[in-house]
Formats: structure tokens, sequence, C-alpha cells
């Protein structure tokens, strides 16, 4: 039974640890995310909140395995010019900047559902930023949909953001149940966001383009690309196939392991060069929440918070309403990562419709600020770097209307679908 002593001093790191997450700057000084969580892991173990043998158990080896494994198939796609290829197809071929924003949205999804939507929202990011300039129109509502886009289309898989590979590893749902459960309400949300960032932007998006008729050419590695997605499509075939996800992490792993071997000896790249794309601060981001959320645990300050929310709403908990709101909420004080993060300790383990509810609503709550989501904080700092500003009024003008139609929905269609 842990101690008032240890109760308090666990909840003065968790709280400075989120508001830290949730802040960009202090002062002149910024705040970088990955950093902070490491710092809070450090002070849990530092204060005698957990000892080092707990510390250790609380890190979740699999989500890890998971993350890595993805980053690196993505990573060997990129070299290949597989990114710049599809979005240098999509700008040959738009006829109005509505059908750019739409087949924009559809592939930005179709390949966040394949892989982590914040790995895409950082390839992508700068090629919308030539293409639109390519195309002489605004940026900044393409720019918005890629975010969008990003988020909604992650719902569909369990590998398609950080959050749901450990909800799928946390719950033990399978692949395929996941996906038969999410891909229609991803589907759903996709096609009423595409109408309703349409809406928001209709002025920008009524001047007609300027025909571009040649882009300048992809420096393609065909043979590399060719191996690379063959080990992508036999990847997520090993997905489909698993009958647990316990197999996730693994059949990830060896993936990318093979492209990490094999493609240099298919393409100029080397696999120094495939490891420094990985996006290793979202493994360090990760390692530091599981060890702060490993103090929460420990000191009994997830079951305080969890019994203040009960009490706050009347005593009634647990519900999938009560889930979502909540969800929603911590979403976007804190993002959706540590939010899922904290909020799977109060989901039964049992209940699929729940898990199912939490992985959606976290997601497409991100939709409506900047700091909903870390795809949404990638791509603002992606196209800052290419010149592009993006304010946080841009954003939410269309990022708000949109999570609360496809929050309304996806809570609804959840509620029908699936079994309580």
């Amino acid at each position: 039974m842990a101690s008032s002593a240890t109760l308090a001093v666990a909840t003065a790191v968790f709280l400075v640890t989120y508001v830290l997450i949730s802040l960009r700057n202090v002062r002149r000084f910024p705040i970088e995310r990955p950093a902070v969580a490491m710092l809070g892991g450090a002070l849990m173990l530092v204060l005698g909140v957990l000892t080092p043998a707990d510390a250790l158990l609380a890190i979740n080896l699999d989500v890890l395995l998971l993350l890595v494994g993805m980053m690196v198939l993505v990573a060997g796609l990129d070299v290949c010019g597989f990114f710049d290829l599809v979005s240098s197809r999509i700008a040959l071929q738009a006829k109005s900047q509505v059908w750019f924003l739409a087949w924009l949205m559809i592939a930005t999804a179709a390949l966040s559902a394949l892989v982590l939507n914040d790995t895409i929202a950082l390839l992508v990011t700068p090629v919308v930023v030539r293409s639109a300039r390519a195309l002489r129109v605004n940026p900044v509502p393409y720019l918005v949909a890629v975010a969008i886009a990003a988020n909604v289309g992650s719902v569909a898989t369990e590998v398609g953001n950080p959050q749901n590979a450990f909800i799928a590893i946390r719950s033990g749902i399978p692949f395929l149940t996941f996906s038969a459960y999410l891909l229609p309400i991803t589907i759903v949300c996709l096609a009423v966001s595409i109408g309703l960032v349409w809406f928001v932007f209709r002025k920008d998006l009524a001047a007609p383009l300027v025909a571009v008729t040649s882009m300048p050419a992809v420096p393609l590695q065909r043979r590399g690309l060719g191996f690379t997605l063959g080990v992508t499509v036999a990847v997520s075939g090993a997905f489909l196939a698993s009958g647990t996800p316990d197999w996730l992490p693994l059949i990830a792993l060896a993936g990318g392991s093979f492209v990490l071997f094999f493609l240099p000896f298919l393409t100029n790249s080397t696999a120094r060069a495939l490891i420094a794309k990985v996006d290793w601060s979202i493994i360090l981001f990760f390692i530091g929440l599981f060890v702060v959320l490993g103090g929460v645990r420990a000191s009994g300050l997830s079951a305080a918070i969890q019994g203040g929310f009960t009490t706050a709403l009347g005593g009634r908990s647990g519900g999938l309403v009560w889930l979502v709101g909540l969800s929603s909420l911590l979403s976007n004080l804190m993002s959706n990562v540590p939010a899922v993060l904290l909020l799977a300790e109060v989901v039964p383990q049992g209940s699929m419709q729940l898990w199912l509810a939490l992985a959606a609503s976290s997601t497409l709550a991100g939709n409506a600020t900047i700091l909903g989501a870390a795809c949404n904080v990638i791509v603002v700092q992606a196209a800052f770097r290419d010149g592009v500003t993006v304010t946080m009024k841009d954003f939410m003008k269309a990022g708000l209307p949109v999570t609360a139609a496809t929050l309304f929905l996806s809570t609804l269609l959840i509620a029908l679908l699936v079994p309580a």
C-alpha cells in the first residue's frame, strides 16, 4: 500500500510532466515532449516512487518493438522515393482543387492506416507544400487536410498510430477484429471530414488550378522499392493472419529487419541512413511515459483519478459516453497518446466496445487543435520549415467541426455495431 507521501510526490511529478507536455515553450525556451517524458520518468525513480525493477517492468517492450519495426519499413519506402511518387501523381492528375483535396486526404488516410500516421505526416507534408506551389494554390487548407486525414485514417488499424498499438497489445483484440469494426467507421468519418474541410476552406478552394503538365523527376530506386513494397505487403498480410496481437511486434520487427539488412544491397542507401530516419524521439517519449504511468499506478494515483471522475459525474462511470467524453477532453489537454496510457487503467480488460471507443475517440478528438495529436504538431512544424505557417485559427476552424461530427458518428456506430 503506497503512503500518502508517495502519492503526493507521484501527483506532483505527474502534473508537472503533463503540463510541460502540453506546452510548446516556457518563455523563450522550447519544450520537447520526449525530454519532458524522460525527465518525468527519471523523477519517479529518483524520488522513490518506483524502484529500478518496477520501472523496467512498466516499460511495454511490445509497443516499442512494433513502433521500431514499422518506422524502419517506412524509412525504406521513403529512401526508395515512394512518397514523392504518390504525391507527384496526385498533383499531375489534379483536375480541380476539390479533386486534389479529396484524393490527397484519401491517399493520406490509406497510408496512415497501413503505417504510423506520425511518420506519414512527416514524409507527406514537404511533398504537399511542393505540390501546392507547383499548382499555385494556398497550401494551408491541404496541410490541415493532411493532419486530419492522417488522424482519421489511422483509426482503422492497430498499427495506424501509437495509441492503437498500445490498445491492441493491452486489450488483446486481434488485428482483423479491430479493423473489421473500425475500418467502416473510419470510411464514414473520412467522407464527413472531406466534406467539412472543403466547406470550411471553400473560398480558398474555389480558385482554378494552374495546369501542371510535368513535375520534377522522382528519383525512384525501383529494385529497392519493389522489395520494400513486397515486405510491407507481407507484413500487412501477416498482421491480418495473426490470431493474436501478441504477434504484431514480432511481425513488424521481422519486416523492418529484412528491409534494414537487404535494402542497402538494392539501393545506394545504407543501413545507417535507414536507422537515422527512424524517429527515435517517439521511442523515448513512450519510454518516459511508461515509467511515469508506472509511478501513477504504484502510488495509487490512477485509482484516485478514476474515483474523482466518477464522483464528478454523480457516481456514473465506466460507460461508453463517459469514456468518450473523458478521452476527448484529456486528448486535447495532454495529447492523445498520454491520454490513452492514462485511461487504459480504467477500461475493463474484456470490454471490446470500450477499448475500440477509446481508440476511436482519442484519435478523432486529436483533430480539434494543433496540440491534440503529435501528428498535427509534425505537420505544422514540417510546413514551417518549408516556409508555410499554419496558425491555430487555421487549424481549429476545420478541426473543431470535424472532431465534433466524427466523434458523434463513431460513438453512435460503435454503440450500434460493437457488443457491449
